[in-house]
């Protein structure tokens, strides 16, 4: 595998900061604007990329590709207390006979995700990296960019 234009360490830290600028203050997913930040997050990555490997007025010796994926993960709808398959509303906690179901188990979580890619190119010089930008703490969605790289030739 060839390595990054710039170092792994370096592509992760852009990366990140990138995310964080963008999603800043955003909590949870809102359908309307995943081509809005999914935009800025493929443009800003693209331009840091190109600035970051220019030198001396010389064009960037690499193309770009950035790839932006938007993962929404379920939130808790209903609580489900063990044993049953009637649920309760996540909002008040009450069951369906109006008891308190403190500690039952949420339902909701993640959704699976799978990716893959393949390409035909020069591996001593091309390549790609991908980096999952985290927001399960913080918000309703995860989001992976894919970095891919393809020296141009001289």
């Amino acid at each position: 595998m060839a390595n990054p234009p710039i170092s792994r360490e370096e592509l992760e830290k852009l990366t990140e900061e990138v995310c964080n600028s963008v999603y800043s203050g955003v909590q949870k997913y809102e359908h309307d604007k995943t081509l809005q930040w999914n935009t800025s997050v493929i443009n800003t990555v693209i331009s840091r990329l190109i600035s970051h490997t220019s030198r001396d007025d010389k064009p960037s010796p690499y193309k770009f590709v950035v790839t932006s994926t938007i993962v929404q993960n379920i939130m808790p709808v209903k609580t489900q207390p063990a044993g049953t398959s009637t649920g309760i509303d996540a909002e008040d906690g009450a069951g369906p006979d109006g008891s308190n179901m403190a500690g039952a188990k949420a339902t909701g979580g993640k959704r699976g995700m799978h990716s893959a890619s393949g390409a035909y190119w020069n591996k001593e010089k091309d390549g790609s990296w991908s980096y999952k930008f985290d927001g399960e703490e913080v918000r309703e969605f995860d989001v992976v960019i894919t970095v891919i790289w393809v020296a141009r030739s001289p």
